[in-house]
């Protein structure tokens, strides 16, 4: 799991079963042109050698203009189903544990604000759907695939 930090509160992304990432990605097919910048070299994305996202030049912001673009293109069903699957495989830390950000079809924390929200989704749509987007053929969706399929 990985952890990130959001305001002042740490996080723990989890990882989306094959399921959840297919129906996620059939949910945002609509919108992928929009969400190119999360997956790929977008606009001050930096990588390490093995390719993992490291560092964003002009601040969160810049890669949350892509996500919040793509949200707004799809129905409100649509949004509630991926921003509640991010937020259940999402954990808090609260004191020494952790607790589980969505649980038995509820948000544990009323206090969860848009930006947080929307921050968390980012972090947990990269860490599970990037290499579904490196892994298309060259070409595909908009160009997104970089490497060929394995067989």
């Amino acid at each position: 799991m990985k952890e990130v930090t959001i305001g002042q509160h740490a996080y723990r992304i989890g990882k989306l079963n094959a399921f959840k990432q297919l129906h996620i990605v059939r949910r945002l097919s609509p919108c992928f042109g929009k969400l190119a910048g999360l997956a790929g070299e977008g606009p001050g994305l930096k990588r390490d050698a093995q390719g993992n996202p490291v560092d964003v030049e002009g601040g969160m912001e810049k890669l949350l203009e892509p996500l919040a673009n793509a949200m707004a293109a799809l129905s409100d069903d649509d949004v509630e189903y991926v921003l509640h699957a991010c937020l259940e495989v999402t954990d808090c830390r609260q004191g020494a544990g952790w607790a589980r950000m969505r649980a038995n079809g509820s948000t544990m924390f009323d206090s969860l604000s848009l930006p947080v929200m929307l921050q968390i989704a980012y972090h947990v749509l990269r860490e599970n759907l990037t290499d579904f987007f490196t892994e298309l053929p060259p070409g595909s969706l908009g160009g997104m695939g970089s490497k060929p399929l394995h067989g």
